[in-house]
């Protein structure tokens, strides 16, 4: 192919495959044959671990490990797979591709593009797999009370819903308390 200056071909045809196994529960693959799919990606290491918060007198939590998230709240327990995905890639109206992506998302790095002194934190996103419309879910670590807290805010303001704490006793001691260094929708 090369004596026939096919490079571009060569190029965009490796670009095209996908490397892995069929199997998407595999823990000893980093890839799948999904389209779009570049492998696992890693949690931030600081937010690994479980965060605890109250709200209504019902407990939530939030916990990190190196590629998912678990989100349990009001009894309800959804894990979201982190990976990598392709931009270009093509979601199509293929039912079997959206069922088994549908507890996957891609994270990324996202600095407020107003940064205002009280909000320049590094957040995370959160986008779902077949997310086409909306902002996500954003993630925080920050510092309150000397304590590190997770923050989860959402929305286009990126507003803060929600602090997690370490251990499920400061989640009670502080539940419900607004703090003025964060970002709240009522506060605008």
């Amino acid at each position: 192919m090369n004596t026939h200056n096919s490079a571009g071909l060569v190029k965009k045809i490796a670009n095209d495959v996908d490397l892995g196994t069929n199997d998407d529960n595999s823990n000893s693959s980093n890839t799948t044959k999904i389209a779009g799919d570049r492998g696992l990606d890693n949690a931030p290491e600081e937010m690994l671990g479980t965060w605890y918060s109250y709200d209504n007198h019902e407990k939530a939590t939030v916990t990190f490990t190196d590629h998912t998230i678990e989100e349990t709240e009001n009894g309800h327990t959804v894990t979201t797979e982190l990976h990598k995905m392709k931009p270009d890639r093509d979601r199509g109206e293929d039912k079997a591709y959206w069922a088994k992506t549908k507890h996957r998302a891609t994270i990324s790095k996202f600095k407020m593009p107003e940064s205002k002194p009280k909000d320049n934190k590094l957040y995370y996103n959160i986008y779902g797999w077949n997310e086409t419309a909306g902002d996500g879910e954003f993630y925080a670590v920050h510092t309150e009370e000397g304590q590190p807290v997770l923050i989860s805010a959402g929305g286009v303001g990126v507003w803060t819903d929600a602090v997690y704490w370490k251990t499920p006793e400061l989640a009670q001691k502080y539940a419900g308390k607004k703090f003025h260094d964060l970002h709240y929708r009522e506060m605008n």
